[in-house]
């Protein structure tokens, strides 16, 4: 059996805290295995907010924010490129060490809503542990047991497949114009051109596969 919950936490040096607490319309979510820059310890956010000289400013006075880039835009969602401040209070790599797995991080009033999944009850006990030892507030919104440990909607595609497409949406390979060519993807993956392209055609197809075509009525 697996425990799938979900969390809120919440303390002022959270990774962009400030900022969600200063964007009370705005909606931040982690975007998840965007790859990981092989010179930058770098973290990929969507946020969704209806005026984003308000976010560049928020983002600017967060104390848990060393730098910040804009990778991609529209009117109303941008997706940020942020490192992080040494000034900045992280539970994440807490649940990683005792076993857990982050499926999902969203702002949510003062801090953050995470649906996380663990082996059994002791590793979330464990968490409540680290958390009241770093003055984190831990609230346990919805607890459930499932049989099987949850796919992340992976749709049957490999790591590197993952990484590939999720490095080229976030970099602006898929947008028109293109801001990345396949021979900077490249670079940013460390992996040969044709490796790269081939992963891209492979993890697109799988997509096709499984969310577009409908599998055949059993007879």
């Amino acid at each position: 059996m697996v425990l799938s919950t979900e969390l809120y936490v919440e303390h002022r040096d959270m990774a962009l805290v400030p900022t969600i607490r200063a964007l009370p319309e705005a909606t931040i979510r982690v975007v998840s295995d965007a790859g990981t820059d092989p010179h930058h310890d770098v973290h990929y956010f969507r946020i969704e907010a209806p005026d984003f000289d308000d976010v560049e400013a928020a983002l600017a006075d967060d104390h848990t924010v060393a730098s910040h880039s804009v990778i991609f835009a529209e009117e109303h969602r941008r997706i940020y490129c942020i490192e992080y401040s040494d000034e900045v209070n992280l539970v994440t790599p807490a649940i990683t060490e005792i076993g857990g797995l982050t499926l999902e991080s969203r702002s949510e009033s003062n801090g953050w809503i995470l649906e996380v999944q663990f082996e059994d009850h002791d590793a979330l006990y464990a968490l409540n542990e680290y958390a009241s030892r770093h003055g984190i507030q831990l609230d346990v919104i919805r607890l459930d047991h499932t049989a099987k440990t949850y796919d992340r909607r992976d749709y049957g595609l490999t790591e590197p497949q993952r990484e590939a497409l999720l490095a080229a949406y976030v970099n602006g390979y898929y947008d028109d114009p293109r801001r990345i060519s396949l021979e900077e993807l490249t670079e940013y993956l460390d992996i040969s051109p044709t490796a790269a392209s081939g992963r891209l055609r492979r993890a697109s197809a799988r997509l096709v596969e499984e969310v577009l075509v409908e599998a055949p009525e059993r007879q």
